[in-house]
């Protein structure tokens, strides 16, 4: 009797081997599909979050400028004022005084009181005093007729003090501002 010894295995047969291997490329095409979109849709996100960043960024860059304007313009105002007073008093010292007492907050870089001939009469940096103004800064600041506020770096601002007769010179302020956001932030 002749018995045939070679077995023939149901899984192993050529048909079901392409089936698997049809399937096995099917699944790794699909997981590869799949991976593509999650990397595009993590671009995509990772774009809109910088964009909407920089945004968030650029608005409150523009909100602390705005607040700087508003109220280092009244202070200026209120400032020019007192100032006004002292010299239509006659009070020098006290006009140091206030000067001294205003560049101890943190911002305030330089103050100078100009006189109407363009003379640095009372500064905070003393090497200013008595020196043409203009010789040093710039003269656009002794020109303003109102409260006059500039965002370069630091801030500039002028005042006009003026008495009953005219004008008895100008205030002048350097301020450079605390920013909100770091400046690793900032671009």
């Amino acid at each position: 009797m002749a018995t045939d010894t070679h077995i023939n295995p149901k899984n192993t047969s050529p048909n079901n081997t392409r089936r698997l291997t049809i399937l096995l490329y099917t699944v790794i095409g699909l997981l590869l599909i799949g991976a593509g979109y999650l990397l595009y849709r993590n671009i995509q996100l990772s774009r809109r979050a910088e964009d909407h960043q920089q945004l968030v960024e650029k608005t409150v860059l523009e909100k602390q400028l705005s607040n700087d304007r508003q109220q280092l313009t009244f202070t200026m105002k209120a400032f020019s004022w007192a100032i006004r007073n002292a010299l239509l008093q006659n009070k020098p010292g006290e006009i140091n005084d206030y000067f001294n007492t205003l560049v101890k907050d943190r911002g305030v870089q330089e103050l100078l009181l100009i006189d109407a001939a363009g003379k640095v009469t009372v500064s905070t940096n003393k090497k200013n005093q008595g020196i043409v103004f203009s010789s040093r800064f710039p003269a656009y600041l002794l020109q303003q007729q109102e409260v006059y506020f500039n965002n370069n770096d630091p801030y500039e601002l002028s005042a006009p003090v003026v008495g009953p007769d005219g004008r008895l010179g100008t205030l002048v302020m350097f301020y450079k501002p605390t920013r909100i956001l770091p400046d690793s932030l900032t671009r």
